[in-house]
């Protein structure tokens, strides 16, 4: 993991997210895609909301786990570290 200060990737386009870890609230600045749904026919294409954020911030997080990004409620899915410090957040509505 690069030791670099993360926090310059997370501050320009990223929003607020909190969660809760062990009983503590957290706070983390991440990067929010909520895709569009589209229709095709009756089905709908879509991808799962996402986040990401920096490791060290997001540690902690497991399976359904609860996280309110930009003041929309979600529960994690999948939480995926690349190994370069960046945590990739599946997300599902709830």
């Amino acid at each position: 993991m690069f030791a670099e200060d993360m926090s310059v990737f997370f501050s320009d386009f990223a929003v607020s997210a909190s969660f809760t870890v062990e009983g503590v609230q957290k706070t983390a600045r991440v990067l929010f895609d909520h895709p569009y749904a589209a229709p095709f026919g009756v089905q709908v294409d879509a991808d799962a909301p996402a986040c990401q954020g920096a490791t060290a911030d997001l540690a902690g997080l497991l399976r359904d786990d609860a996280i309110t990004v930009d003041g929309r409620a979600f529960e994690v899915v999948r939480a995926e570290a690349d190994g370069t410090g960046v945590t990739n957040l599946v997300l599902r509505s709830v």
